[in-house]
């Protein structure tokens, strides 16, 4: 029995969280011996705790305070206990992701300096000259500098998207890397009846519904909402945003504008989204045209293809990629309102075209982006290798 160690950044429930979860849930179905260590999803938790999902997979999580938005004891309390389960655990492979993160890096470097261990480090988000710019200074260089720095300790790299792998070519490492993408959650979002889920979260059955699920909108909000106000034009539709997601004041008046014609959920628990996405017309998903939509997977396109609807995107990078290749939505240019206006009337309006769409999403979650067909290369490819 293959015995790995997930060491991830994130809290629970949130952002590279859910890569780790579902890659370590099915390797564990597999018969891999899993424990993954992130933070605690509280705000303030002092506690280590250890939490059993099934025989062969554990979750620990670390003390988190959160005194300010991107501080929440990282150095002082995660890195020293992430040290110290790699220096003590028992474990064959230590699997790291976001090693942008020192609290990431020096325990996965201790995995295999000290311990000797096999290390895979995995890349799924663009850092330097991406996320790390909001912190700023020397926070900033740290960041860009461990992402790419601890790499060459690898045994094997995993990567999400081909713009991260172009960015690993350019740094020269005689290391494989393998590229594994996000999946699609086809266990918990099914195919629902349109009307009936529609009863579940409140909205109209008679209704013409524009979906959109995220916490956090950047310029994407401005070009959605432009595209949604050029859609009102010629039909009437409602725009609901399912998420924490904030209007900026950049967007407020366009916001303002329209917002007799918006419904704004807030945070949802999970168990009611899938409701929400069989309850649309159409699923829109905005993206910015730059460095970290690019080099990111976002698990709310797996969500979207699970769900069987027509998926509006100004898609970059792998979204644009799958969606063009499995014919599974309707892409626009990046910039362009009224391109993205123009689909969102196409899948409200061609219903031959719109399930045509719906159909290939669906298959490419339960096919190519299913987590079994991911999680199976992950075994065959990466691990079987190394042990």
């Amino acid at each position: 029995m293959k015995k790995i160690l997930f060491i991830n950044h994130n809290q629970e429930n949130f952002g590279t969280y859910y890569r780790c979860f579902f890659l370590a849930k099915g390797l564990s179905e597999c018969g891999c011996q899993i424990t993954m260590i992130c933070a605690s999803g509280k705000k303030f938790d002092l506690l280590i705790r250890r939490r059993k999902i099934n025989d062969n997979f554990s979750i620990i999580t670390l003390p988190r305070i959160k005194y300010h938005e991107y501080f929440t004891g990282q150095l002082l309390f995660r890195l020293p206990l992430a040290l110290l389960f790699v220096l003590l655990g028992n474990y064959d492979i230590c699997h790291a992701f976001t090693v942008a993160q020192p609290q990431i890096a020096i325990p996965a470097w201790a995995a295999k300096v000290i311990r000797r261990k096999k290390l895979i480090i995995d890349w799924d988000d663009l850092w330097g000259g991406g996320f790390a710019d909001e912190h700023g200074g020397i926070v900033s260089k740290v960041l860009g500098f461990s992402e790419r720095y601890f790499l060459k300790f690898s045994d094997k790299i995993t990567y999400v998207s081909e713009f991260i792998g172009e960015q690993i070519e350019k740094l020269g490492l005689k290391i494989e890397k393998i590229k594994i993408p996000n999946g699609s959650n086809i266990e918990q979002i099914a195919m629902l009846d349109k009307e009936e889920s529609r009863a579940r979260v409140g909205l109209e059955v008679g209704e013409k519904y524009l979906v959109s699920i995220g916490n956090t909108y950047t310029d994407s909000l401005g070009l959605m909402l432009g595209a949604f106000k050029e859609a009102l034009k010629v039909d009437d539709i409602q725009l609901v945003m399912v998420g924490e997601g904030k209007i900026t004041d950049k967007f407020r008046n366009i916001f303002d504008e329209l917002k007799e014609k918006i419904i704004i959920t807030g945070k949802r628990p999970f168990s009611e989204i899938p409701f929400y996405l069989a309850s649309a017309d159409a699923l829109l998903l905005p993206m910015d045209d730059n460095g970290i939509e690019k080099a990111r997977f976002p698990m709310r396109f797996g969500d979207y293809l699970c769900a069987g609807r027509p998926i509006v995107s100004n898609a970059i990078g792998e979204v644009k990629y799958y969606i063009e290749k499995y014919n599974a939505g309707l892409t626009s240019a990046p910039d362009s309102v009224h391109e993205f206006a123009a689909n969102i009337e196409k899948s409200l309006k061609n219903r031959e075209l719109s399930g045509i769409v719906s159909s290939n999403a669906r298959m490419l979650a339960e096919n190519d982006l299913s987590w079994k067909s991911i999680i199976n290369k992950l075994d065959r490819d990466v691990y079987d290798s190394l042990v």
